[in-house]
């Protein structure tokens, strides 16, 4: 076989591979989680994931993943420096700057480390920064121990794929 001959089944391949990729690390929540992966994660079925752009100028997109059968649920907000429009960004505003106003803002809260950059439990769920991105996983009631547990596993999943 030729050298320009394999050279293009080898990427001929590696665009088959990219192109049926999921699309991590955009700025696609429902793209950071799947839905087998929540349910394995929850221990109970969820509906199709429901990506919500909120249209305003932070540029925040949220995916949320709901069941039927208890009063827990997953939701994923993420703040993205780069999606942020160009005047917000102007006048000094990023995914960081809103992670530590929010920090402030809160209590009360308990730092989690280990996660991302910077991380902390509290209403209404994990929040953490990792460089340029501000992730905030909403699990149910933050006041249940086993609910910061469950939003740190969905966030190693997250979180590696940003």
């Amino acid at each position: 076989m030729s050298e320009k001959l394999r050279a293009g089944l080898v990427i001929l391949l590696l665009i088959a591979v990219w192109g049926t990729a999921p699309a991590f690390g955009q700025s696609d929540p429902c793209g950071l989680l799947t839905r087998e992966e929540a349910e394995t994660l929850m221990g109970e079925q969820v509906e199709d994931p429901e990506q919500k752009d909120t249209k305003n100028p932070m540029g925040q997109k949220i995916c949320f993943y709901d069941t039927h059968s208890s009063s827990r649920f997953i939701q994923i907000s993420v703040v993205r420096t780069a999606d942020m429009t160009a005047q917000i960004r102007k006048y000094g505003q990023s995914a960081a700057k809103v992670y530590h106003s929010t920090k402030e803002m809160l209590s009360p809260q308990e730092n989690v480390p280990g996660i991302g950059d910077d991380a902390f439990w509290g209403t209404p769920g994990l929040h953490i920064l990792k460089g340029e991105c501000y992730v905030l996983v909403s699990v149910g009631n933050t006041s249940r121990p086993e609910n910061l547990d469950l939003a740190r596993r969905i966030a190693e999943r997250v979180l590696s794929r940003l």
